[in-house]
């Protein structure tokens, strides 16, 4: 199994792609960082106008209003700067970049698989160690190896970036709560979970090019056309919030779920615990997992 392994990380690190989905993945994991600090510079900071008293010409009632919504955005703000506030958002910050990061991260799992077929390496693979159970397990084992090297990466880069955010904003970094130590470490399990469902994925759809774009269109406008109909559907037929809840069944979203990003979508819609979205990615990799062993295993790779 050894030698399985040290010959997939070979395989891996001789072709060109998996440098180019590492720096895409830093890339959005930068963008990501800076539109979350955004935010959390918003939900920190108490705008100038909220200590300004109310304009003159207002009635009675028009000035009540004015002081009411002043409260309760401070109250907000106030929220924020607690302990479980803050924890919340470092979490989001620490997370940064997960969606598409995950992305990359069964992209490349796909192509561990896909490799194999496109260059017309497969019979030999399978011919060098006949029990084809052994290669995928090799190859998953790869794939969450890779998985945890994107996630570190990611992590250390919103840490360090993150820390510094909080300090300038004079706040706690919250790396010692554990809400936000939670959100890091479910958000490794979740990154290799996503190699699982690339390993899967490039099982079932050999072709690269096939695999690669079905997956890739599936993940990202798949996924936001799911929560739309959703969306409407909640609006429009069936005017209940397990409709809405229903999104963390959906793995992509389930991942944000897991992370604690998800909520922050929803607005006010109460979601289900966590461990639902574990629950789901779980059930998913084993899902996939199982019926990509299944299919190697009989397929004939000639």
């Amino acid at each position: 199994m050894i030698r399985l392994i040290r010959s997939e990380l070979i395989k891996l690190r001789t072709t060109n792609m998996w440098w180019i989905f590492l720096i895409c993945s830093l890339a959005f994991v930068g963008l990501a960082l800076l539109i979350n600090s955004a935010q959390a510079d918003s939900q920190l900071s108490t705008p100038d106008y909220l200590n300004q008293d109310p304009p003159p010409g207002l009635t009675e009632e028009q000035r009540a209003d004015f002081l009411a919504q002043n409260q309760i955005e401070k109250d907000k703000i106030a929220a924020a700067h607690t302990g479980a506030g803050l924890a919340r958002i470092a979490a989001n910050i620490y997370t940064s970049g997960q969606f598409f990061g995950l992305m990359m991260v069964m992209l490349l799992a796909i192509l561990l698989i896909t490799n194999e077929f496109y260059h017309q390496t497969a019979t030999a693979t399978f011919l060098a160690t006949p029990k084809r159970t052994k290669v995928i397990v090799a190859k998953l084992i790869t794939g969450a190896a890779m998985a945890f090297a994107f996630w570190l990466l990611a992590t250390v880069i919103n840490v360090i970036v993150g820390s510094i955010f909080f300090s300038s904003e004079g706040v706690g970094n919250s790396l010692g709560h554990w809400d936000a130590q939670q959100a890091v470490l479910l958000n490794l399990l979740v990154y290799m979970l996503w190699a699982v469902f690339g390993i899967g994925i490039g099982v079932l759809l050999r072709s690269q090019i096939g695999a690669t774009i079905t997956a890739a269109v599936v993940y990202t406008i798949g996924t936001y056309a799911a929560l739309i109909v959703l969306a409407l559907v909640r609006e429009y037929l069936i005017k209940e919030d397990w409709v809405l809840q229903a999104a963390v069944y959906i793995p992509p979203l389930a991942s944000e779920h897991v992370v604690g990003s998800l909520q922050d979508q929803m607005g006010d819609t109460h979601l289900p615990g966590r461990w639902v979205g574990v629950v789901v990615l779980v059930g998913w990799a084993v899902v996939l997992g199982t019926i990509g062993t299944l299919i190697t295993r009989k397929r004939d790779i000639a």
